[in-house]
């Protein structure tokens, strides 16, 4: 497989200036190293373009995935790309993915030939139901089992499990087999040391990443029971295991406490059931299951069998677990009793997609683990490691968890905690308008498909040297009248206006925001920015206050101000209750005052200004 009858596009003396998706929707009607005839393009993405073709030699069809020459001129994206192929072709099993072939085209890509499936992939089943029955789960998960042992006992990890990355279709009349996808990220164990990047080492899906995993130590297999554990969890409760206000936290979250259990959050799961989820969640790598094929047996005996008895929770466990639990309530206020979380079903249907090789970036911390407390192993973090997480941590503009956060039914006047906890410090706002410096500049066909890459994926100014700023400010310094400049600077804050108010309705408000503050820094004059950035802000200043991060909620609050947008009756009330909770009680009878006249009737509003106008006399008199 080494040619392509392709004149149209290799004797088109413009190619080169035609973008990757243009390039991509010409070769319909092409044929691929004389076999393959192209008849439909069924997807284009971060890795390329995806096909629905014809094997004619063979004569049943197939899908035919194409890396472009923009990407595959970058020997990083090419060799991932091949290897996902290369691996999934030795992995013979029949719920792993079918790759016939690979190959290499005349201008320059390269191909991988793929077993067509029919069906949808496991995220788009959760995105649509919320939650699975467990009988369910277990059957799905029993398969991932099967698959990854097969994986496991060939010396292959998969390294960046996830529910976007298993397929259910219907074969010879059964529900539900499973297909695992891309594999553009496994490598083999006997071989980590030897020809796999840095880069590669740390490629995963933070949400279900082992943390080990994320602290850069060598994935093995219990990483991917880690990952399969979070995709149990959420299959049985609708939710993840942690939540956070991005990657960063959530990885510390993963370090320092246990998971919450899946029985402590719906009652229709076997406990049983929720000890194996618990095993393969433990923070340490020693205390999980050791093996997907034992996994595999035990969570097939779980339905039926009791649960091993577990020790008692102290009060504070349970008040922190509430505590995290009641973001999902939307009141601002912690709740005075624990509560538990509820899932609510919900159900889209869609249609299953082939994972690219490189997945959508997701943010990537590094950092070193230490024996001396089994939950905080993850604490003693170099300052270099620091460094690389101020880095590589942007946003996740897609993906990640959801914060919920509904409008309150009242608000009450918040009072000042003590905390004794000591949570790491947030990392120093970065000024997005400058740009950063990008490694291997090289060739400017190189630098502008990697730049449309970050386009489609929504890297718009994190993580620093791979975003499309700093792509095209490099891009500018070698080639100042190259195409691809003009276009992407039009085309940029479209985008992230789109990716940034899909975030606001998926109400994660911290993304949204990261995705407004880029725009304001490189087009402000994009209309309508200073309130959409006003709103992002408001939403994650609730959970803040949620969480009691009075500190964050305060600087949260000036960057607010400093907009100069008339604040609103939410904006007033979040005003009141974060002063109330950092002790600034006239600021705090201010705010509310200001609420008050917004809404003279609102009871609520009037006992908070009440009360902290008693704060402000009782703080008078000391």
């Amino acid at each position: 497989m080494a040619d392509i009858e392709n004149d149209g596009l290799l004797s088109n003396p413009n190619r080169a200036m035609i973008s990757p998706r243009e390039a991509a929707e010409q070769r319909w009607g092409t044929m691929i190293a004389h076999r393959y005839r192209v008849e439909e393009l069924l997807s284009f993405d971060e890795m390329g373009a995806l096909y629905r073709a014809r094997d004619t030699e063979r004569g049943v069809p197939c899908a035919l995935r194409i890396l472009p020459e923009i990407y595959a001129r970058d020997p990083e994206i090419r060799d991932r790309f091949l290897r996902d192929a290369e691996a999934a072709q030795v992995l013979q099993h029949p719920n792993i993915i079918e790759v016939f072939g690979t190959g290499k085209l005349d201008d320059g890509g390269v191909f991988s030939v793929m077993q067509l499936l029919d069906g949808q992939n496991l995220r788009a089943v959760l995105d649509e139901e919320k939650r699975i029955s467990a009988g369910r789960a277990v059957h799905i998960a029993s398969q991932v089992c099967r698959a990854l042992g097969t994986a496991h006992d060939m010396g292959i990890i998969h390294r960046d499990l996830k529910p976007s990355n298993i397929v259910l279709v219907t074969q010879d009349g059964e529900l539900d087999v499973v297909k695992v996808l891309d594999f553009g990220v496994c490598s083999h164990m006997d071989s980590e040391r030897s020809g796999v990047s840095t880069i590669d080492k740390l490629v995963g899906s933070t949400a279900y990443m082992a943390p080990e995993q994320a602290a850069g130590e060598e994935a093995d297999p219990v990483s991917d029971i880690y990952a399969l554990g979070t995709v149990l969890f959420e299959m049985l409760t609708g939710r993840l295991p942690y939540t956070g206000r991005n990657d960063y936290d959530i990885m510390m979250k993963k370090g320092r406490q246990e998971a919450p259990r899946v029985d402590e959050l719906v009652r229709d799961v076997p406990a049983a059931l929720a000890d194996l989820v618990s095993r393969c969640l433990a923070p340490r790598p020693e205390n999980r299951i050791r093996s997907m094929r034992v996994l595999e047996v035990d969570l097939l005996r779980s339905l039926d069998a009791p649960a091993a008895p577990r020790a008692a929770r102290s009060s504070g466990d349970l008040s922190e677990r509430s505590a995290a639990t009641s973001l999902s309530s939307g009141s601002l206020l912690p709740p005075a009793e624990p509560v538990a979380a509820v899932s609510n079903p919900n159900m889209i249907l869609a249609s299953a997609s082939m994972s690219a090789p490189r997945p959508a970036p997701e943010p990537r911390t590094i950092v070193a683990p230490a024996k001396e407390h089994p939950h905080a192993w993850l604490w003693l973090v170099g300052a270099g490691s620091i460094a690389v997480v101020l880095v590589l941590f942007g946003p996740r503009l897609f993906g990640g968890s959801k914060p919920p956060a509904d409008e309150p039914q009242a608000p009450v006047a918040a009072t000042q905690d003590v905390d004794d906890s000591t949570p790491p410090e947030p990392p120093k706002p970065i000024d997005l308008a400058i740009p950063q410096a990008v490694e291997n500049v090289g060739d400017p066909l190189v630098l502008a498909g990697r730049a449309d890459l970050a386009l489609a994926e929504g890297r718009f100014c994190q993580p620093a040297g791979e975003c499309v700023r700093d792509y095209l400010a490099a891009l500018k310094e070698i080639d100042p009248k190259h195409e691809a400049i003009e276009r992407l600077t039009q085309k940029m804050p479209a985008a992230a206006l789109d990716t940034g108010r899909k975030a606001l309705t998926e109400k994660r408000f911290h993304d949204a925001g990261q995705v407004f503050r880029c725009v304001m820094a490189l087009a402000p004059e994009t209309p309508g920015m200073k309130e959409l950035l006003a709103e992002a802000l408001i939403g994650e200043g609730k959970i803040l206050r949620l969480m009691k991060a009075w500190d964050e909620l305060a600087a949260l609050l000036e960057e607010y101000e400093k907009l100069g947008v008339k604040p609103g009756f939410d904006a007033l009330v979040l005003k009141g209750q974060g002063m109330a909770g950092k002790g600034r009680w006239q600021e705090s009878v201010d705010a509310y005052s200001a609420a008050a006249k917004l809404r003279s009737n609102d009871k609520d509003v009037k006992k908070a200004l009440d009360e902290a106008k008693q704060q402000l006399k009782s703080a008078g008199k000391k």
